[in-house]
């Protein structure tokens, strides 16, 4: 039945998908000793939206050049606080130092980024996948996610199945 085959292969592209997705943001940055983030931030766009997954990779801060966009450890000059950024670099200070600015921002960043603050360098991003993991890691949509994957199953399994060929000669 068409709508049998249509729904495997709507399944198999979706499985298919989440196993590409899975490996873009989970196994392929572990085998590189990188690591996954997502932007929280306008900060970076258009260039990172909201929501986005963002790889870095570690990479020699010799080897970092202005343009290249950089996640580092940003500290508050008033407090012990710090956070994760991920940010341009704009210039290369001797040192080497760097001097950072969000694509979206007017102004650089506050402080410069010491060589021991980066983590790494962005390697790519995946958009909107972050948006959805965090989503999927509260209670809300852990319900929705696994109403939608019982759903699924359920209406592969409610779908009529093919007859069988019935041979000639039996009844």
């Amino acid at each position: 039945m068409l709508a049998r085959r249509l729904w495997s292969a709507l399944l198999t592209l979706l499985v298919l998908a989440a196993v590409a997705l899975a490996l873009a943001v989970a196994v392929v940055p572990a085998v590189v000793g990188g690591s996954t983030l997502t932007v929280l931030s306008g900060s970076m766009e258009p260039t990172l939206p909201v929501g986005s997954v963002v790889v870095v990779r570690p990479q020699p801060v010799e080897g970092i050049a202005a343009g290249d966009i950089v996640t580092f450890l940003a500290r508050d000059p008033g407090s012990d606080a710090t956070r994760v950024v991920t940010h341009r670099v704009v210039e290369v200070l001797p040192g080497p130092e760097f001097r950072t600015r969000g694509d979206a921002n007017p102004d650089p960043d506050p402080g410069l980024v010491a060589p021991a603050d980066v983590r790494g360098v962005e390697w790519y991003a995946v958009p909107w996948v972050g948006s959805a993991m965090e989503f999927v890691r509260t209670p809300t949509g852990l319900l929705v996610g696994g109403g939608a994957l019982l759903l699924l199953i359920g209406a592969g399994l409610l779908l009529p199945r093919r007859p069988e060929p019935v041979s000639p000669g039996r009844p």
